[in-house]
């Protein structure tokens, strides 16, 4: 006898794994093209908060659209299109002043390396918001922790552009749009890295309180309160006081600006104009007005006088005129290597010390891998017939006034200005002051001498010590320690600006922990994405709706 057969009704046969995650997969719900405008007009919003226009005030509102594209569910080519086009949007116009003499193609190569960088950041900021939302999904998670890896990606993003490649590009960081806004102050606490840390911070906070008011549903007193807060907080970072900076008497300095524009490498000047500029506005100086040091730029002596005795017997009579040691600036050469140098040109029996500085200009002052970019653009490499080598002493030199109060002074050429550690280890070596001897020359009437201005100016807050900028043709200005513009003198005119500076031993909160608040901020950020990452996968494949994390 036969069993009877068994007939079950048949039902769907399960969906392949791929077909279950492009199901469950989040669909953007705003198009594209909506987040790469969005990206765009935050990068172009961004770069106005910048000198010039330098409208600090619209910082946090541009870098909150930035922030809100990357929040948004977005396809992977969507998310790397608004991350470079946003990139190329806020450093194209900042850096513009690169194109003024060499042309658009290293103003574009400038421009592409560092929006690289920034769509590194921003595919890194996408990610963490999208896993942070699974991973935390609560309002500890969207108001603190997410915010938080995301102003540390910033930070980490931040501090890998300003060291690599070729030492990096320290330009256009948060920090350097507040240089005269109410927030300046915050700098001598917490650094550039660290100011730029809470700028991020603040920025992803609106972005949430934005979308809290805007989502249906919500009682109106929970949309409002957080904007508030946010903009309590804001206005707390504006009243914040600097960091109490004491001072201890004054040294008297004479700034000389040569005012002539043939300064520049690529001005058609011929040999000697510079040093004759320079020497015809020292004799604006009156030697009655008995200056403590008489500081000229960088590269205005042209020659380094120990191997030309008619040049080193026109400073010893300057020197003997004003009484005063002279900080002078020229390419030198020691053991067939070339330098920028800054060095004292002492009154008569003193000893001459000399800086070399740390930070050449790639591609300006020397040519990183020659050989290689000669095949490329042989004809840009040939311009730099010269290759600096970065400097690796002490940036301190030893002065001191006339009344022989030591007043030792760390030195920051040109783009040396923008180095933190510089600065910082000017002041653990003991400098009462800062100067930035500096040619700007070849930027013109631009906006990179205000940028380079708006790093003194910092400077001098972070590290609490005047600063004291001397340029070929402009700006010379000089700050005290808390920032206070002590004098300045029109660009692009002969002339000698005296003022005396306050010198000061004080170590700020910036200077003493500035390394730490940059580690902590990128650990947090690096260190939180990749726990995002792994809680969100957790959470997906243990039964939840979401199968599929990835951009998509």
């Amino acid at each position: 006898m036969t069993a009877p057969e068994t007939t079950m009704s048949a039902g769907p046969l399960p969906a392949p794994a791929a077909v279950v995650a492009e199901q469950t997969r989040p669909r953007p719900s705003t198009p594209g093209w909506v987040v790469v405008a969005m990206a765009v007009a935050g990068g172009l919003a961004m770069r106005q908060a910048f000198p010039q226009p330098g409208w600090w005030w619209l910082l946090v509102p541009a870098l909150g659209l930035v922030l809100a594209s990357a929040a948004v569910e977005s396809r992977a080519r969507t998310v790397l299109a608004a991350g470079l086009l946003g990139g190329w949007a806020f450093y194209l116009p900042l850096v513009h002043w690169s194109s003024l003499f060499l042309g658009w193609l290293p103003w574009l190569a400038l421009g592409t390396m560092m929006a690289l960088g920034w769509a590194l950041g921003y595919v890194a900021i996408a990610w963490a918001h999208r896993w942070g939302r699974r991973a935390w999904p609560g309002p500890i998670g969207s108001w603190l922790v997410v915010p938080a890896v995301v102003a540390g990606l910033w930070t980490a993003r931040d501090a890998l552009s300003s060291s690599w490649p070729y030492g990096g590009f320290a330009w256009g960081r948060l920090a350097q749009s507040l240089a005269w806004s109410p927030l300046l102050e915050v700098v001598s606490w917490l650094g550039l890295a660290g100011t730029g840390f809470v700028l991020v911070l603040v920025a992803e906070w609106l972005v949430q309180a934005v979308r809290l008011l805007l989502t249906a549903g919500v009682r109106p007193s929970l949309r409002v309160w957080p904007l508030a807060g946010v903009a309590l907080l804001s206005l707390g970072l504006a009243a914040l006081p600097g960091y109490r900076v004491a001072t201890a008497g004054t040294i008297r300095v004479a700034g000389v600006q040569g005012g002539d524009e043939r300064a520049g490498y690529f001005m058609g000047g011929a040999p000697g104009d510079v040093l004759a500029a320079h020497l015809r506005a020292t004799g604006l100086l009156d030697p009655a007005s008995k200056p403590d040091v008489v500081v000229w730029p960088e590269g205005s002596a042209e020659w380094d006088p120990t191997r030309y005795p008619q040049l080193a017997s026109q400073f010893d009579a300057l020197v003997a005129r004003y009484g005063a040691p002279f900080l002078l600036g020229s390419g030198t050469e020691r053991d067939g290597t070339s330098y920028q140098s800054e060095y004292v040109w002492p009154v008569t029996g003193g000893q001459r010390h000399i800086y070399d500085k740390h930070n050449p200009v790639p591609f300006g002052e020397y040519v990183p891998d020659r050989s290689v970019y000669e095949k490329i653009v042989p004809n840009l490499v040939g311009l730099i017939g010269r290759d600096y080598t970065p400097g690796t002493g002490s940036p301190v030199l030893p002065l001191s006034t006339r009344s022989g109060v030591p007043a030792p002074v760390g030195v920051a050429i040109c783009y040396d200005i923008i180095d933190d550690a510089l600065g910082r280890t000017s002041v653990r070596d003991g400098a009462t002051w800062l100067v930035s001897p500096t040619n700007n020359a070849d930027f013109g009437r631009t906006d990179e001498l205000d940028q380079q201005l708006a790093f003194a100016r910092l400077r001098a807050v972070e590290t609490g010590r005047s600063v004291v900028q001397v340029s070929t043709v402009g700006h010379t200005a000089a700050f005290g320690p808390d920032g206070r513009e002590l004098a300045r003198e029109p660009w692009y005119t002969p002339a000698v600006m005296t003022v005396d500076v306050p010198l000061s031993s004080t170590i700020t909160p910036a200077v003493r922990f500035g390394p730490a608040y940059q580690g902590i901020a990128a650990t947090i950020g690096l260190g939180g994405l990749l726990l995002a990452g792994l809680l969100a996968r957790r959470r997906g494949t243990s039964g939840g709706a979401v199968v599929e994390h990835r951009i998509s």
